[in-house]
């Protein structure tokens, strides 16, 4: 956990944990919800690093609403289904498929780490029921969606959350490597973040 007088805001001051809507986090092995200086309910958790199971047995257990989004699971066990278009969901829906219930959270996949479209679609969709809830999105690994695509198409996937996110009443929180990235890149996000920790 990130105690209190590591989180800088924007502006370079120190500032209350929880006051922001996007939160950058940069320290060492630490991951975007172990980094979170708050503790919300409702969370929504993307994955890069982990698989979906892991990342809810570690960070979405004693949540009120969990679900997990790992991009780049190819397979899963019998107990968990991937979304399929062969699997409608409900009518209006933009992507096909329907979430698997797993225990008390609901666990999501998508096949391609570079369908960071297809990640966007299964949170706004997420953010949209839960509005109101003020519900926090955590992103492991800022770093392998720069690796997956490109730092270009991940500053438009994260300013799209950040914004979506924003009008559901709830917040981001990042994980970034900065140790894999250049520098640029990492300023190159900053912007779209109103704390670092």
């Amino acid at each position: 956990m990130v105690k209190k007088s590591e989180i800088e805001t924007s502006m370079g001051g120190v500032d209350t944990p929880g006051g922001a809507s996007a939160v950058l986090v940069t320290s060492p092995d630490v991951t975007a919800a172990d980094g979170d200086p708050r503790d919300p309910s409702t969370v929504v958790g993307v994955t890069y690093s982990f698989d979906a199971e892991t990342w809810l047995e570690r960070w979405g257990i004693d949540r009120e609403c969990a679900v997990a989004v790992s991009a780049g699971e190819k397979t899963r066990s019998a107990a968990v289904a991937t979304r399929t278009e062969s699997t409608p969901g409900d009518a209006g829906d933009s992507h096909a498929g329907v979430p698997t219930q797993v225990d008390t959270a609901v666990v999501e996949t998508v096949a391609s780490e570079r369908d960071v479209g297809e990640v966007g679609a299964i949170v706004h969709e997420y953010l949209h029921e839960w509005t109101g809830r003020e519900p926090t999105v955590y992103v492991d690994g800022l770093e392998s969606i720069v690796d997956a695509t490109d730092a270009e198409v991940a500053f438009r996937f994260l300013h799209v959350l950040v914004a979506r996110a924003d009008e559901a009443g709830g917040r981001v929180v990042v994980s970034l490597d900065t140790d894999a990235v250049p520098q640029h890149v990492t300023e190159t996000f900053s912007p779209l973040f109103d704390e670092r920790a």
